[in-house]
């Protein structure tokens, strides 16, 4: 398998569904946006957009299986290609008007599989409205509209620039994060809640945000993330040094605000049981 030219078919296919999500969003009906849970919404977008992904991916790939938000959550991750894809990340934004939501594919290898995930070899996020398309390949480096990325190196915390998102599957543990919020926004130069989880994680990779935290993600919003992260030299781990694809407890920046950001969560968090 050619890798780069795989990221090239897998580049084209996710600019068709941006395309055709933004040509979508000019004439969507409140009878075609659907409720998964509180404040989680879902529009018949986000399913079509989803099938061409998968259809396209799966021709790109023979033999690979995929794994998306909307249509085929629960597939079993077999032992060899799968696709990890949501098709539409930052739905709310999408539906109100917010020109910032993002079409995050990953593709994870399972052939030497050690634990429930494989790595992920292939990442890309695009924005669709600000024309934005973030790529990363395993050893191979990280990249905005093509050119090379990296993380943010900075000392100076005044000009720290953190994003998070609010906990709304995980209420039951809204004072926790308040009070990881709260100690951050003491120490750093600002917060920012964009409302997509995968620009989030293609920022950090690119310097316009320099740390993340967040709780109850699913791996589609952040498994293309995580790649662009670590090859633009930063650090990606859940709130206890592990894998956040087990459970989307993510915190990720560079090394310097990674550590500061893992210290408070922990402070906050020193009994964590992942939902």
């Amino acid at each position: 398998m050619d890798i780069n030219n795989l990221t090239s078919d897998v580049i084209s296919c996710v600019h068709e569904a941006g395309r055709f999500l933004q040509k979508e969003r000019l004439r969507i009906d409140e009878a075609d946006i659907g409720i998964k849970g509180p404040g989680d919404f879902v529009s018949q977008a986000d399913r079509t957009a989803e099938s061409m992904l998968k259809e396209r991916l799966l021709r790109i790939l023979p033999g690979s299986v995929f794994m998306g938000e909307e249509n085929s959550p629960d597939v079993s991750g077999g032992d060899g290609w799968r696709w990890i894809v949501d098709p539409l990340d930052g739905t709310t934004n999408y539906l109100q008007g917010i020109p910032i939501y993002a079409i995050s594919v990953a593709l994870e290898d399972r052939r030497k599989i050690k634990s429930n995930w494989g790595d992920i070899t292939l990442a890309v996020v695009h924005l669709p409205e600000l024309d934005l398309t973030f790529d990363a390949i395993r050893g191979g480096g990280a990249r905005k509209n093509g050119a090379a990325i990296q993380v943010r190196q900075i000392s100076d915390f005044s000009r720290v620039v953190l994003a998070t998102g609010f906990p709304f599957r995980n209420k039951d543990v809204v004072d926790q994060y308040l009070a990881v919020f709260k100690s951050m926004t003491l120490k750093v130069g600002n917060i920012r809640r964009i409302g997509s989880a995968a620009v989030d994680l293609a920022w950090l990779a690119s310097g316009t945000f320099d740390g993340f935290w967040e709780v109850g993600l699913k791996p589609w919003d952040i498994a293309a993330g995580i790649l662009l992260i670590e090859e633009a030299g930063g650090i990606v781990t859940d709130f206890r040094g592990g894998n956040p694809l087990e459970n989307g407890w993510i915190v990720a920046g560079s090394k310097n605000v990674y550590d500061v950001l893992f210290e408070v969560i922990n402070e906050h968090f020193p009994e964590r049981i992942f939902i």
